[in-house]
């Protein structure tokens, strides 16, 4: 815990300087697309390297060829193929990218929603390395451990009728970095962070008032995570969210990849 009372102190930078940035480093794929663009008269002019006048299938042919070897890629880059990380004391169910886990613990139940859409990070080093075409075909095998996902998330705790409600996002990798530094360990420690709370009655709806946690007191916010790592959200639920998280989306990432093939294929 004593790492989780910095939080405070780091939620106002962490709020005004997120560096999470959505950018997939699975392969070389992302130079792909890129243009080029020339200026003229203070005017910028796409200029394509191809001609799409053209009406063969050379384009649907290329990447088809390409999806067959980025397929196998990142089949094999794959850190749990065969099954999904658990979450311990958790019932986990899915849909496409949206996750819920659910737990009852006593006259509280307690319900954790995220999706797994645009939610992978790439390591401060790995966007620096992407500034370099040649470093970034070297990297690009070994990416498949570069990337987490680290998603928003939302824990309800329901009550009866009532429903005490939390919105929390990770730490910025800086922060858990750092924290790392000082605890060393095997696997990456993660920690997250209330963005806000609220409570009410049946179903949320816009009407609800939530409150910031950046403006409340700095008692009242620790007191929350107290209560939340009492219900089981803590710093080892964050590892196991991210970890699970981070499978699912690569997971869900091949799928598209192969729904891709098959359209091209068509």
């Amino acid at each position: 815990m004593a790492f989780r009372h910095l939080t405070r102190n780091l939620f106002q930078f962490a709020k005004l300087a997120n560096t999470n940035i959505n950018q997939r480093l699975y392969s070389s794929i992302q130079h792909s697309y890129r243009y080029r663009l020339l200026t003229a008269n203070q005017n910028y002019v796409s200029i394509r390297a191809f001609s799409s006048l053209k009406t063969n299938d050379n384009a649907y042919r290329d990447l088809d060829t390409f999806l067959q070897k980025e397929i196998q890629l990142e089949k094999s880059a794959q850190k749990h193929p065969n099954s999904l990380p658990t979450i311990p004391n958790f019932q986990v169910q899915t849909d496409g990218p949206e996750v819920t886990l659910t737990r009852q613990t006593g006259k509280d139940k307690i319900t954790v929603k995220f999706s797994v859409t645009n939610t992978v990070n790439a390591d401060e080093s790995d966007q620096e390395s992407d500034l370099n075409p040649n470093e970034s075909e070297q990297k690009s095998d070994n990416a498949g451990s570069q990337l987490k996902s680290r998603p928003t998330f939302t824990v309800d705790i329901n009550r009866g009728s009532q429903t005490l409600s939390f919105l929390c996002s990770y730490l910025p990798n800086d922060h858990h970095e750092a924290h790392n530094e000082q605890q060393p360990s095997e696997n990456a420690l993660e920690d997250f962070q209330i963005d806000e709370f609220t409570i009410h009655d049946g179903e949320w709806n816009e009407t609800v008032y939530s409150s910031d946690c950046s403006v409340i007191d700095g008692e009242l916010y620790d007191k929350l995570l107290n209560l939340l790592e009492e219900q089981g959200i803590g710093e080892e639920f964050a590892n196991q969210l991210t970890d699970f998280s981070t499978a699912y989306e690569h997971q869900q990432y091949i799928g598209l990849l192969d729904k891709l093939q098959k359209f091209v294929k068509s």
